[in-house]
């Protein structure tokens, strides 16, 4: 019969296997990599909208590699509407990440990463227009002036419900580039576009003939988010604390001041100086950070008011 004494010693030898073991599984699970998986780009006559969202969810993913392992990036096979996408990622399908501008029934469908993605320039909307169109722009002074004018947009697109809400006219079309076959056929007269989206869109700018006017945008607040399943918190907070990293250590500003699309806009709101007529964003959830001017635009949105009583 073992003595007492080695009896001990069998029971120390097996708890620090059992530790060592449970040493090497932490290890593993550091290791192993994050597959994180996304829309597809949209990339068809040059378009490259989703190149700078891409760049950002990457930059988060290094900047938190120490801490959560590495992290891979997988575009899916299919491209798809945006209601589609948010309706897969709400039942746990194909996607692990989606990028768009939030509203209240996004928000209550999937959990947001509350870091507008490009200091809410996404809301900061140049008018698309026919060449015959644009001057008549630089005579418009107010929103109720802007109303002559109808909006092109996205079916299911919040902005959509953003301009009608503002007495603006609106003409939807299920598909992105059959609204610029629209603009050119003079279904309608402006189709608002993100102003770091104008780069991205040159090529498709010209081969429809049409253009932004550099006299007037539209603003409201309306932050384009990266939003993930409601049950997968690690992957929200993993984000959040990489993209605040970034923000921190200056990566985030060199980004956005570097890509194509967004340097353009930034080009655009400080050479041209447009007249901004400020427009009340209705699904707006009421936890947007719009009191924290470090994560906007702050030449546009520190004098931007909300109208209404929703913000001040």
């Amino acid at each position: 019969m073992p003595s007492l004494t080695l009896l001990h010693r069998l029971m120390s030898l097996g708890i620090m296997a059992i530790l060592l073991l449970a040493a090497c599984s932490v290890n593993a699970d550091t290791n192993q990599s994050t597959l994180v998986r996304h829309q597809p780009p949209d990339q068809v006559d040059g378009d490259e909208r989703d190149d700078y969202a891409i760049r950002l969810l990457n930059l988060a993913m290094d900047r938190t590699a120490d801490d959560y392992g590495p992290a891979s990036l997988h575009a899916i096979g299919v491209r798809m509407s945006q209601d589609r996408a948010i309706r897969e990622m709400r039942e746990g399908r194909y996607l692990d990440v989606f990028w768009g501008m939030t509203s209240r029934a996004r928000e209550e469908e999937l959990l947001s990463v509350r870091i507008p993605m490009a200091r809410g320039l996404l809301g900061v909307r140049a008018l698309v227009a026919r060449e015959e169109t644009r001057p008549r722009l630089g005579a418009v002074t107010s929103v109720q002036e802007l109303s002559a004018f109808s909006m092109g947009q996205g079916h299911d697109w919040p902005d959509t419900v953003i301009l009608t809400h503002n007495g603006l006219r609106v003409t939807t079309s299920s598909t992105y580039y059959s609204l610029f076959r629209m603009l050119r056929a003079g279904r309608f007269d402006l189709f608002p576009r993100g102003v770091n989206e104008l780069q991205a869109e040159a090529r498709l700018y010209q081969a429809f003939d049409v253009g932004p006017s550099t006299d007037v945008v539209l603003a409201y607040y309306a932050p384009n988010y990266f939003f993930v399943q409601r049950d997968n918190q690690a992957l929200a907070e993993r984000i959040e604390t990489g993209l605040r990293r970034a923000m921190a250590d200056g990566s985030f500003s060199a980004l956005l001041s570097t890509h194509p699309s967004t340097r353009h806009a930034l080009d655009l709101l400080t050479l041209h100086q447009p007249l901004v007529l400020a427009l009340d964003n209705p699904g707006l959830p009421e936890a947007t950070p719009v009191d924290d001017a470090t994560l906007w635009y702050r030449p546009v949105f520190d004098n931007l008011h909300q109208p209404g009583d929703q913000h001040p």
